[in-house]
């Protein structure tokens, strides 16, 4: 857990700087370059460290002429991405490495461009996306699609479908971002309220379950394949797992502060209301879909709680003094939980090209 707890305390004690101080442009870089480089490396030199360890290791491993590429299971984006890069390079942990490069490069940019600072976000995302690490398709998809965000707000729209339509053949889940689109609007208390008891009443049936096999059905191919994987293995998958009530209401709580600040915070932060919706229907799905299809709580609604990180640290214009926004920081690092909990032995210890390399895992 070292270095997991020594990245949180770095950038939180960037974050504290921050939103407490104006700091020169010059220091400002430094710390971001200090920042970037640290989880570039710990992601990219990771080694049978994180989820899915073994299926993108002999997918890259068998990724050795076209033909492999059309038979991979995976999307074809990330299936042509792996091929190309091996005309050059057989080097794994340089693959991870470069991986780590761009999804990192995107998820800096679009977080200094939604949230009135950098490093608080940045640490609360990485407190509780840790868990994500080794899901290389998904979370170069996220953070192709949280890019696109700000072509919502420049009326782009064109634009910002071909990046939803690159982020899918990474990730197929990337196809829900497109609900984005249609948020960017002021929605009033009752509508919210009529809503979430809307879903919660429906996820109590066997509807979502249908509707999403349906679709599968509808738009056939590799979503049709995923989605019967999905469907098959849901009462495993509930029976094997449990999503925390305490996180769900701990949503809840901060769906309330963070709407009933959006009067003042939608005048601040031209991203504040689209980020706010989309924190709204990542709740929605958890009502929907936790008693049937628990994948799509923990995969489809990434996209949307991903906004959580974004909209507290937008709280922060609200407060006032430094001693309180100190404090503030300190309670927020006290409630952040850890995602990789429930599969500890997949994190913990760190094992890298460079730390911890003799260590085996049992799984391995």
């Amino acid at each position: 857990m070292t270095i997991y707890i020594f990245t949180i305390l770095i950038l939180f004690t960037f974050s504290l700087l921050e939103v407490n101080y104006s700091l020169s442009p010059n220091l400002k870089n430094t710390l971001i370059f200090i920042s970037y480089f640290i989880l570039i490396f710990q992601v990219g030199l990771r080694w049978e460290t994180g989820s899915d360890w073994n299926p993108y290791l002999n997918n890259f491993e068998e990724s050795s002429n076209f033909l492999s590429v059309i038979l991979s299971p995976f999307e074809f984006g990330y299936s042509i991405s792996v091929w190309i890069f091996k005309l050059f390079s057989s080097d794994y942990s340089l693959f991870l490495l470069l991986h780590a490069i761009i999804y990192y490069f995107l998820i800096f940019k679009s977080f200094h461009r939604y949230s009135p600072n950098l490093f608080l976000p940045l640490m609360l995302y990485y407190t509780i996306s840790m868990g994500m690490m080794g899901s290389n398709r998904q979370l170069i998809a996220l953070a192709i699609c949280l890019y696109a965000v700000r072509f919502i707000i420049e009326k782009k729209p064109l634009i910002f479908f071909l990046f939803v339509l690159i982020a899918s053949f990474f990730h197929t889940t990337a196809l829900f971002f497109v609900i984005y689109y249609f948020l960017n609007r002021k929605v009033n208390i009752h509508a919210f309220f009529l809503i979430l008891f809307g879903s919660f009443i429906i996820g109590k049936t066997q509807l979502p379950l249908f509707l999403f096999s349906k679709l599968g059905n509808l738009i056939g191919g590799h979503f049709l394949d995923r989605t019967t994987a999905y469907s098959d293995t849901a009462t495993d998958i509930l029976s094997e797992a449990k999503l925390s009530l305490i996180g769900l209401v701990k949503r809840l709580v901060f769906l309330f502060f963070f709407y009933y600040n959006r009067k003042i915070l939608r005048e601040k932060l031209v991203y504040y209301n689209l980020m706010l919706n989309g924190y709204f229907v990542g709740i929605v799905l958890y009502f929907l879909f936790a008693d049937t299809l628990l994948i799509m709580v923990n995969r489809g609604s990434l996209y949307f709680n991903i906004m959580e990180s974004l909209l507290i640290a937008s709280q922060m214009l609200l407060i006032k003094g430094k001693d309180i926004k100190i404090a503030a920081s300190i309670v927020l690092l006290l409630f952040l939980y850890q995602s990789i909990a429930s599969y500890p032995e997949l994190f913990d210890p760190y094992k890298g090209v460079f730390i911890n390399s003799d260590f085996r895992r049992t799984m391995f």
